[in-house]
């Protein structure tokens, strides 16, 4: 018999995770009162002990702080721990964002709480088994920054002898020709695509820089300044590296909005949408909404095609409905005053609601299912 420590409760999934003064973390289904997962830090040393720990948000992971300075993390469906991190102190608390984008720890003797990004957002975690040796040393950052060079150098480093995960899933834009597969595209960026209008007035400087109120008396005026100018001065003063910039970033933009107008005309020559949607999806949230926003009569009508080609194909789901929330938004005055895309629009949303239907009503069966066979006895 084992004394419990610590109680975690994650109402989704109906699992309670026990803290036990053996070192260990005993998951049990609270609806089944059944054991389904006993998590060691370390059964090889009695002396580890678990700090804190906490579910992730969707309930799959569970993180921990050992007394060892290490914080682990272990897939729940799997069992496995699937990594670990080595602090410069020992962690006394851990916790998730709601959202499941940032985990936060705060260490003994710093006042200070770090943020940590989740890597699963970017990039596949491998759900493989790792052992003392995988343990990876971290510096955590200050609130300069300092102390975090590593972290940004580790980010931009791959190992190409990698060895491969037998268990890794293979990435693919969809798993079958039946099943609604979401896109590839990172959550953010159709995100700010909807929310981009909010976006740049909430970044608009709410009033002009005000000049200083009281200047050294030795600073000349503007006046001064510009009678003692040589008129006949040839030398040219330098482009600002700001402007510079702001030049280079509208040209990307005008250049990639010139190449979705491109695989736009193609797609309504050949009806193959698929150059179009890759190359929309691949560009930045400002660079697809200017490429949206520039849309003509003709080019209206092929994207509606294109989206509603892709909704038959069942691909990218969340994408294809951010992308027709902002030609909406954008082109929904001119849109209502001509029949043939209003036309356009009914199939596009006649197409919508029949998957919409057709997903819901399997969600529905399954829960009834999954319903049934938890409450049987």
């Amino acid at each position: 018999m084992t004394k419990i420590l610590g109680l975690r409760y994650h109402s989704n999934s109906d699992l309670v995770a026990l803290l036990c003064d053996d070192g260990s973390i005993r998951v049990v289904d609270f609806e089944t009162k059944k054991l389904v997962r006993e998590l060691w830090a370390s059964q090889s040393n009695p002396e580890l002990r678990i700090l804190d720990y906490t579910f992730s948000t969707d309930g799959r992971w569970i993180i921990a702080a050992a007394s060892d300075a290490t914080v682990r993390v272990w897939d729940l469906p799997t069992g496995h721990l699937i990594d670990a991190m080595r602090l410069s102190g020992q962690c006394s608390a851990v916790a998730f964002s709601p959202s499941g984008e940032y985990l936060a720890t705060a260490l003994e003797g710093e006042v200070g709480i770090h943020i940590w990004t989740n890597r699963s957002l970017f990039t596949h975690v491998s759900t493989r088994q790792i052992s003392e040796d995988d343990v990876a040393i971290m510096i955590a950052p200050t609130a300069s920054g300092e102390g975090g060079e590593a972290l940004v150098d580790a980010a931009g480093e791959g190992d190409v002898n990698e060895e491969r995960d037998e268990t890794m899933v293979p990435i693919v834009d969809q798993l079958g020709s039946g099943i609604t597969t979401l896109s590839l595209v990172p959550k953010s960026r159709w995100q700010t695509l909807l929310h981009l209008d909010v976006i740049r007035a909430r970044n608009k400087p709410k009033e002009a820089p005000k000049p200083a109120e009281k200047a050294p008396f030795f600073l000349p005026s503007a006046g001064q300044l510009s009678t003692k100018q040589d008129a006949s001065s040839t030398e040219v003063e330098p482009k600002s590296h700001i402007s510079s910039s702001a030049l280079a970033s509208r040209s990307s933009v005008a250049t990639s909005t010139t190449e979705f107008t491109r695989h736009l005309a193609e797609a309504g020559r050949s009806s193959d949408y698929t150059q179009v949607l890759s190359h929309l999806s691949s560009l930045s949230p400002s660079a697809a909404d200017v490429a949206i926003r520039t849309l003509e009569y003709t080019e209206l009508r092929t994207f509606i095609e294109a989206l509603t080609s892709r909704l038959r194909q069942r691909r990218d789901y969340e994408l294809v409905q951010a992308w027709m929330g902002v030609l909406l938004r954008l082109h929904g005055d001119v849109i209502v005053q001509d029949e043939q895309l209003m036309a356009l629009l009914r199939k596009w949303q006649e197409e919508a609601k029949r998957e919409r239907d057709r997903v819901g009503g399997l969600v529905g069966y399954n829960m009834g299912v999954v319903g049934w066979v938890r409450s049987a006895r």
